[in-house]
């Protein structure tokens, strides 16, 4: 394995139009399955674990979304984004109680545990200050699967 995550420029998305996360998530799913990086059950695993261990985070610009789930479902590492037209209701991180409006999903399909602490670090690192996220949701698809291909490693 190389020591960068396969991010498909097919499950780059942006301006998406999604009613809700589980539209959102099933379209992100389909992108990985199609490119065979997941398994049969990943997107129904995804849906599972955001019940019980939700994914959503208040982040400066806007909410954000980490989704993964069992390394089981995975064939390949790979991570998927979208920016969405218009933000979807996921729960909180924090409290599964609360819901944030997520406007950018980070679809996390890893092949070991250990990996999802990394990505998560490096996802937190990228977007931690303010603006980043508005500069991300404004960037053409090219530039935005540029600028994630660059900017995050595996290991």
């Amino acid at each position: 394995m190389t020591n960068k995550v396969i991010i498909s420029e097919d499950a780059v998305f942006t301006n998406l139009e999604a009613s809700d996360k589980e539209e959102a998530l099933k379209f992100m799913s389909q992108a990985f399955s199609e490119n065979g990086y997941v398994n049969e059950g990943y997107y129904e695993s995804i849906l599972e674990r955001e019940k019980h261990a939700p994914t959503g985070i208040e982040a400066y610009d806007f909410g954000i979304a980490i989704p993964h789930t069992d390394p089981k479902f995975v064939n390949n590492d790979s991570l998927g984004v979208a920016v969405l037209k218009e933000p979807v209701i996921f729960n909180s991180m924090i409290n599964a109680k609360e819901t944030i409006e997520v406007k950018v999903i980070f679809l996390l399909g890893l092949s070991k545990s250990t990996k999802h602490l990394n990505i998560l670090r490096q996802i937190m690192d990228l977007i931690k200050e303010e603006g980043v996220l508005k500069k991300i949701a404004t960037m053409s698809h090219d530039k935005l699967y540029d600028y994630l291909k660059n900017n995050l490693k595996s290991e």
